[in-house]
């Protein structure tokens, strides 16, 4: 807690690409069953619906035949990749919240190489706002673990690999999803700025109550386009007006290989970008730099 708001992570597969793991089309191409007809990067639509053209709509089976490759996206350089995580883990975050359906952080909590199904149950909590551990949306559900001493709760915001029924990708269960999110704001109504108008603190009963209230800083997750939940959240984020948090996004992309609209819509949602070339393609070290910038920034 800083400044009385929570200090959130949001973590996206970046950083798993920097230790050279699977990128999002590595997983698209995994599930295509379109065969050689078409390559998934010729694909000129949004993610969202490409993973419901490659899958012929049948998406959900495509992800529990991948249940045990996308829980496990292992990358060539673990060490290296363990301790950049271990930072972010010892970073005294709040909440953490991840876009991966993979176990990256759990595993670097463990001080291990992988992770199996009965410890990833022993993790599980949620929060009031339920009765059980979802299986379906896990707005309310998280993992907790221990690094150091502290405990550290994950959110796999879009699904984890165990659940497949959990795991966001195609439109139709974005739209599912971002309904759910909408259902849940609505009800809480104006309950962030009566909290904050009392000099109060808003408890944290979803994923989605910790970015609208924290000090989110956004690393290795590129807001794409279709990314509709998450934009969403954003604008909702914005109009809290002085009762939401912060929003620290890293752009580590090639200076010619930046989006300028998208950099336009984020600055429009009051986020801050705080830019870094990866012109010279050390993917390792400009995510160094970033883990370094977040620890300064968050004063450890």
């Amino acid at each position: 807690m800083k400044n009385g708001r929570p200090q959130i992570l949001l973590l996206g597969n970046g950083i798993n690409r920097a230790f050279e793991s699977d990128s999002w089309d590595d997983l698209l191409n995994s599930i295509d069953r379109r065969g050689d007809r078409y390559d998934v990067y010729d694909y000129r639509c949004p993610e969202t619906l490409k993973a419901i053209l490659i899958t012929e709509d049948n998406v959900d089976k495509a992800l529990q035949s991948q249940k045990e490759r996308l829980g496990n996206l292992g990358t060539k350089k673990p060490a290296e990749q363990m301790a950049l995580l271990r930072r972010l883990l010892n970073a005294d975050f709040d909440e953490i919240l991840t876009t991966n359906y993979s176990y990256e952080l759990e595993t670097a909590a463990l001080g291990q190489d992988k992770v199996n199904e009965r410890a990833l149950r022993h993790m599980q909590r949620h929060t009031n706002e339920v009765k059980r551990c979802e299986t379906g949306f896990m707005l309310h559900t998280y993992n907790s673990v221990n690094c150091g001493g502290a405990e550290r709760h994950i959110w796999h915001v879009h699904g984890e690999a165990r659940k497949p029924n959990s795991m966001i990708l195609g439109a139709y269960y974005y739209g599912n999803l971002l309904g759910k999110i909408i259902e849940i704001n609505r009800k809480r109504g104006n309950y962030y700025e009566k909290t904050a108008a009392a000099g109060g603190k808003p408890k944290i009963r979803s994923w989605t109550d910790a970015f609208i209230f924290g000090d989110v800083y956004i690393l290795g997750f590129g807001f794409g386009f279709a990314e509709s939940d998450m934009w969403w959240l954003l604008n909702r984020k914005k109009r809290e007006g002085l009762n939401g948090g912060k929003t620290y996004f890293y752009e580590l992309k090639p200076k010619n290989d930046i989006n300028r609209a998208k950099m336009d819509l984020l600055e429009l949602m009051n986020v801050e970008i705080i830019y870094k070339s990866a012109d010279g393609g050390d993917w390792k070290s400009i995510y160094d730099w970033a883990v370094g910038d977040i620890e300064k920034r968050m004063g450890k």
